[in-house]
């Protein structure tokens, strides 16, 4: 297993001293490799692709925060890594409201979620949904 973590700049969002880590029941435990990367799309600046293809195995599922800026990942697997079954789990990943660029209020969160998740899954992932998310 390979976990990808975003280290941020010191007191930001992604601060591993401020509390951005890995949920505990999610983090790597002893023996599992790491990457770290500093931009949202997870093959920009590290070694993801190279490690992924040394690992041999055909899937890559994804998780984390911000599902907008997630969405980098699969759409570079696609792009980078052309074998790959790329599945986003829906439940595993949330994001925060984002601001409306014509003035107008708000795009809901709930609302940015659905969008890329949607984007998602028209072209490059499988979007995995928990029975709370069907209709």
């Amino acid at each position: 297993m390979l976990h990808v973590a975003h280290r941020g700049a010191a007191g930001g969002l992604f601060d591993p001293a401020s509390g951005g880590r890995f949920i505990e029941a999610l983090a790597p435990v002893e023996g599992e490799a790491q990457v770290e990367k500093t931009l949202p799309n997870s093959f920009a600046g590290t070694d993801l692709a190279r490690r992924l293809v040394a690992l041999r195995r055909p899937e890559l599922i994804v998780a984390g925060f911000q599902t907008h800026m997630v969405r980098a990942a699969p759409r570079c697997a696609r792009r980078w890594i052309t074998r790959y079954r790329v599945t986003l789990v829906a439940s595993a990943c949330a994001t925060r409201d984002l601001p409306d660029l014509t003035g107008g209020p708000a795009l809901a969160a709930t609302d940015v979620h659905r969008a890329a998740l949607a984007a998602l899954h028209d072209r490059f992932a499988t979007v995995i949904l928990d029975e709370s998310q069907l209709p």
